[in-house]
């Protein structure tokens, strides 16, 4: 109301004014139009005090509007940057596309899957090159609710993927859905293992239970069997039986290996190797196969000293068993930089290149009649593998065929802690 009367009251000010002084009026009515203008003048003066107090109201108003404006966009970048930073963060890929199957944003596991440093704004087809993808987005589209399918990606390599994709909501007049992807390799991988594993197991139980059954129905049947002949049964009776306790002995091994830790102690490399060799020396001589040992002393590493004794032993006794007759195995011991390196050379008859990488895989054997002839499990150096592994360390092989193989096994070397300052004082 103040703002609509003050211009009035400022007019009838300097009309009265104008009044007093171009009129000439008896004093009295002179004295009660001053008295008037002096009136309207304070009471336009009153109004524009509150005129000014309101003002500067709406002033401190506005700035705190502005503060708190100001408080809450901040609060919001930084409540986008956490949820940027969450999802940056997931251990999943995670896409969200629009309607029209665009992605508008991918977080940082999802651009690694696919090699791309910038994904947004393009088509989610052109960037995955999976056509079951595409449709399955569709689907989401058409019925704007969540729905989930297997994948399989072949780009930039091959991922086998449960994909989930949900709708978000709206934003800038589009429709957002978000594409979550689960990489289901790795257990499809490990379920195959699992059930070639067993069906090894199972072959490599059925074969010699089924020679001992054959055996022993044969002397059930036959009273007047010769007692040479007899005996020459019961003796593969109990060769197919120790066959049998060594496949057992070697799975608990490579099962010890796998799920339990080792209990660690320092000690010295070559002595346990030294013993590895001389209880190989018979089994190397029956086979004819010469022994070479190239040791460095003082070595030390901080390991289960009965499972790096295994390690050597696998080792060797792979190189003595596909080794030829007159050959040689060659064991050396050396450091390389913070590593200790245990070599064993053969002049067997080599691995063939397609077969390198399977050779560490349990039962896996490149030769399967020279394996069981000579009481091979296929679980030697699968054991050997585990083990290094559980200390940290690494193998590996290099192979020509019909040439010979060289294994090392790589640990990490004991180093002395050193010395504390109440120690040295």
């Amino acid at each position: 109301m103040s703002v609509r009367w003050l211009p009035a009251l400022l007019w009838l000010s300097a009309g009265l004014l104008l009044l007093t002084a171009l009129v000439d009026f008896s004093p009295a009515w002179r004295e009660a139009l001053v008295a008037a203008t002096v009136g309207c003048i304070l009471l336009a003066l009153y109004f524009t005090r509150r005129l000014y107090a309101r003002f500067t109201a709406l002033r401190e108003q506005l700035a705190e509007q502005r503060a708190e404006i100001e408080s809450l966009q901040l609060e919001l970048t930084r409540q986008q940057r956490r949820r940027l930073a969450l999802i940056d963060g997931m251990p999943i890929p995670l896409l969200i596309c629009d309607e029209d199957a665009m992605l508008r944003y991918a977080n940082r596991l999802a651009l690694e899957w696919f090699g791309f440093r910038h994904m947004t704004g393009k088509s989610l087809l052109a960037l995955t090159f999976c056509y079951d993808l595409y449709l399955l987005m569709l689907k989401a589209v058409r019925r704007e609710s969540a729905v989930s399918g297997e994948i399989t990606f072949s780009f930039p390599k091959e991922r086998h993927t449960e994909a989930h994709i949900w709708y978000l909501g709206e934003a800038d007049s589009h429709k957002l859905f978000a594409i979550a992807l689960l990489d289901k390799s790795e257990l499809l991988r490990l379920e195959q293992v699992r059930r070639d594993f067993v069906a090894n197991v199972s072959h490599e139980f059925r074969t010699p239970l089924a020679s001992i059954r054959s055996l022993a129905e044969t002397i059930h049947d036959d009273p007047d069997m010769p007692h040479s002949t007899r005996q020459r049964f019961l003796n593969l009776i109990i060769q197919e039986a120790d066959r049998l306790t060594r496949i057992a002995d070697d799975l608990l091994t490579l099962t010890r290996a796998e799920s339990m830790q080792p209990v660690r102690e320092v000690f010295e490399l070559a002595p346990v190797i030294q013993q590895a060799v001389q209880e190989m020396e018979g089994e190397a001589q029956r086979a004819q196969v010469s022994l070479t040992v190239e040791l460095t002393p003082g070595i030390r590493l901080l390991a289960n000293r009965d499972q790096i004794l295994q390690v050597a032993l696998n080792l060797l006794s792979n190189a003595i068993r596909y080794n030829k007759p007159q050959g040689s195995v060659t064991v050396r011991t050396y450091t390389e930089g913070h590593t200790a390196v245990l070599e064993v050379a053969d002049t067997g008859i080599g691995i063939p290149s397609e077969a390198l990488p399977r050779i560490f895989e349990r039962f896996y054997r490149v030769d399967k009649t020279r394996s069981r002839e000579t009481g091979g499990t296929g679980l030697g150096l699968s054991i050997v593998k585990h083990i290094v592994e559980a200390h940290g360390g690494q193998v590996e092989v290099e192979s020509e065929y019909r040439v010979g193989s060289v294994f090392r096994v790589r640990l990490p070397l004991y180093e002395e802690p050193a010395p504390s300052h109440k120690q040295a004082s």
